[in-house]
């Protein structure tokens, strides 16, 4: 009986070993282990996407070019992967424009590319620029505060 009565006991505590103590250790790990390099889930790290544009305008249509850039400054800033979006005009060269862009990740900018807004830009620009716009994308490796 008291083999019995100790195998009982040994069982009870085994159960309570992997109800309790187990799933506990796993959880603490969780949050006080660091995670693995190839674990780093920090998009605007590792993924985003700087889209910097250089645009030179007509200078008879310099207002024609600010209005239509300003209707979709806020559209774009609203977007769910937009981190920032900035157009600015170039102190230095007159009828020069600049967009910078910070974007979560490529799929963030394509959907961007898709938007009514940004057809209607693209469509209507071209007529308005002394040459083409040049624009570059570029991938973020990652980054450092200063």
């Amino acid at each position: 009986m008291k083999t019995r009565a100790l195998f009982r006991g040994q069982a009870v505590l085994l159960g309570v070993l992997l109800t309790l103590v187990i799933p506990l250790f796993f959880l603490l790990s969780i949050f006080l282990l660091p995670l693995p390099a190839w674990a780093d889930t920090d998009d605007v790290a590792n993924q985003s996407i700087i889209v910097a544009g250089n645009i030179k305008v007509r200078p008879e249509k310099r207002q024609e070019f600010i209005a239509l850039s300003q209707t979709f400054i806020e559209p774009s800033r609203s977007e769910p992967g937009c981190i920032s979006y900035s157009f600015y005009e170039d102190e230095t060269e007159d009828n020069k424009f600049l967009f910078f862009e910070v974007w979560r990740n490529r799929a963030a900018l394509d959907y961007h590319f898709q938007t009514p807004y940004f057809h209607e830009f693209v469509e209507k620009s071209p007529d308005l620029l002394v040459k083409a716009a040049e624009i570059k994308v570029y991938k973020i490796a990652g980054f450092e505060t200063l």
